[in-house]
């Protein structure tokens, strides 16, 4: 028999024989673990954020007393989440390492005092579900998974936000109507997202929902311009092109007169989405945020580091975070390029394998940072992109220094993940 109720948290206990791992002795060992290996801190930081998903409830077993009455409950699916929540509500439960991090989730955050869920009798009761949920689709009683052509049609709205809000843009400064812009969103989407041409254009869409340049906006109106008069016209700038042709209409369009190699902080696009029955709003530019001085210097890289006894590895660490970012940031992103690649290198990368090829989803994965790996192997692409560009191209480099140093920073845990696997090739 099952049941669906609301149970109070403080009534609620980890499932210590989880199959997520082996037998845990008491809570504190099952946290310490879940923490470790299964990504409850990004989970914690996204429940923190937008609250517990309402298409899941916890599966619980009732612990029954001598009474017969029932005294707590175990969580044999949902221990994750439960973990998460029971973080929020008190970081003193958190291992050392996560604590403050969890200290600071917690300071916005209300504690939840009961979850919804639905109670099962035995354990026994619970494997049918479980079965469904985590052991594939199983010739269709199980849960299927999208494929891509099904996750590009879901999240294709994010996807074009980036290729909309530019086309507001063009359209409030007049370089298109909205009768142009017609079917030209797909297209503007293609071009966006390729970094060779959003680095040549000065177009930052690291957040999709406020776009920004990083050139000047002479410069960034002119590129812009010439990109929309192609766009129209057909002329160079076509849904068919490839890769290649869209790096190299980026390159020509980066040589333009009047273009120069000067950047500035990303500054917002400042027009308001396009409303067609009226015209264009616009809203207050935010106060630009100060600019990265200098990479992040990470002291638990640099101690890793030392531990490997790598001294080229060192060196190039030591100059990338002690060179200013804003008068050198080219010289920083070869750096950096440089520092990867010799780093995947000890950690086992062949001649002849991109360092973004070695850092795979499959690898980010066994490094236990498979949770965060889209975002992760977006930072990777860039720099490789970046450090290339830099080096080989006789007019296009690499200006944007705050978006370098996010990088770096995003990529701390993967940094430290490659010097653990070098350190035990080294041995």
């Amino acid at each position: 028999m099952t049941e669906f109720i609301d149970v109070p948290i403080n009534r609620i206990f980890l499932c210590l024989d989880n199959p997520r791992h082996e037998p845990m002795e008491d809570e504190a060992q099952a946290i310490e673990y879940l923490c470790k290996e299964e990504d409850v801190y990004p989970l914690a930081r996204d429940i923190a954020k937008f609250g517990l998903n309402p298409l899941e409830r916890f599966a619980l077993v009732a612990e029954v007393g001598k009474s017969g009455a029932r005294q707590s409950y175990s969580v044999p699916e949902g221990n994750r989440r439960m973990c998460a929540i029971k973080l929020l509500n008190d970081p003193d439960l958190a291992p050392p390492s996560l604590r403050k991090s969890f200290e600071k989730l917690s300071q916005t955050w209300t504690p939840i005092t009961e979850v919804p869920a639905v109670v099962f009798d035995t354990k026994e009761d619970v494997w049918h579900w479980l079965d469904r949920i985590h052991m594939g689709p199983q010739g269709g009683i199980g849960r299927k998974s999208w494929n891509p052509e099904q996750k590009s049609r879901y999240d294709g709205g994010n996807k074009n936000k980036a290729a909309q809000a530019f086309l507001d843009y063009a359209q409030a400064e007049g370089m298109i109507t909205a009768e142009q812009r017609k079917d030209k969103l797909t297209t503007t989407q293609r071009f966006l997202s390729n970094t060779t041409f959003r680095e040549a254009l000065g177009f930052d869409q690291s957040n999709p929902d406020i776009v920004g340049r990083t050139r000047p906006k002479e410069e960034f109106d002119l590129l812009a311009r010439k990109f929309v008069e192609d766009l129209i016209g057909n002329k160079n700038v076509t849904s068919r092109m490839n890769k290649n042709q869209i790096i190299i209409y980026a390159r020509q369009i980066g040589a333009l007169p009047g273009v120069t190699n000067t950047r500035v902080t990303t500054e917002t696009l400042t027009s308001e989405p396009i409303d067609s029955k009226g015209p264009s709003r616009r809203r207050k530019t935010p106060k630009t945020p100060e600019k990265a001085k200098k990479v992040t210097y990470e002291d638990a890289i640099s101690r890793a580091l030392e531990g490997l006894g790598n001294e080229k590895l060192q060196s190039l660490y030591y100059s990338i975070c002690s060179i200013e970012l804003e008068k050198h940031t080219p010289i920083v992103s070869v750096g950096v390029w440089s520092f990867f690649e010799s780093l995947t290198a000890c950690a086992g990368r062949i001649e002849g394998v991109s360092f973004d090829s070695f850092l795979s989803k499959a690898k980010l994965t066994s490094y236990s940072l498979g949770g965060d790996s889209k975002s992760m192997m977006e930072a990777i692409a860039r720099i490789r992109a970046y450090g290339n560009t830099t080096k080989h191209h006789k007019v296009s480099a690499t200006f944007n220094g705050d978006q370098l140093n996010n990088d770096m920073t995003a990529l701390k845990d993967v940094i430290l993940k490659c010097i653990e696997e070098a350190v035990q090739k080294a041995t």
